[in-house]
């Protein structure tokens, strides 16, 4: 396994090393380490529907609350991966294929632009709808400048009448009934 196999996989220390050389200097920023205009080739990897047959939602936010309420809302009739850590949240989307992303429009963690630009970097998730997660006050702010690649906003916390309108939206539901 190459190091950057290993660090897409795993995400460790020794495997990026590897990919930069022995030159390799800790940036003060640790995302620094994470984008998609690096100049490293990525191996394919292999994304694959769920095995359930269920249509893949991923939640990235640091707001454990909204976590909490996504999965609750989404666990019975999607598959619901909910990440506070957007890097957990890569490593998971190098191997699964989401139908739609829910992502926090302000990460602390790590920048959401940043993330967006690495979702959009795989061919197979290009098309692959954003929605931001937005509190009642930023939500003037998100119409009156929509960022691009975002399909729109689900204002917090959420009430399961705007997610349902979403899923549908998205056709998600005839996705469950093709079957």
């Amino acid at each position: 396994m190459s190091g950057i196999e290993k660090f897409i996989k795993f995400g460790n220390e020794e495997g990026l090393q590897e990919i930069l050389g022995n030159d390799y200097e800790r940036p003060e920023n640790p995302n620094e380490l994470f984008s998609p205009e690096d100049g490293l080739k990525v191996p394919e990897i292999k994304q694959e529907r769920s095995e359930s047959g269920k249509p893949t939602i991923v939640v990235i936010d640091d707001d454990y609350q909204t976590l909490d309420i996504m999965k609750i809302y989404l666990s019975r009739d999607y598959e619901c991966a909910c990440f506070s850590d957007p890097k957990e949240a890569i490593f998971y989307m190098n191997t699964h294929l989401p139908d739609i992303i829910f992502l926090d429009s302000y990460m602390t963690l790590m920048n959401t632009k940043r993330i967006m630009a690495i979702i959009k970097s795989y061919e197979q998730m290009k098309r692959t709808p954003i929605y931001f997660l937005v509190y009642e006050e930023e939500r003037e702010v998100f119409e009156a400048r929509p960022t691009q690649g975002v399909e729109g906003l689900v204002t917090r916390p959420v009430a399961r009448g705007e997610l349902q309108k979403i899923l549908d939206k998205e056709k998600l539901r005839e996705y469950l009934t093709a079957e």
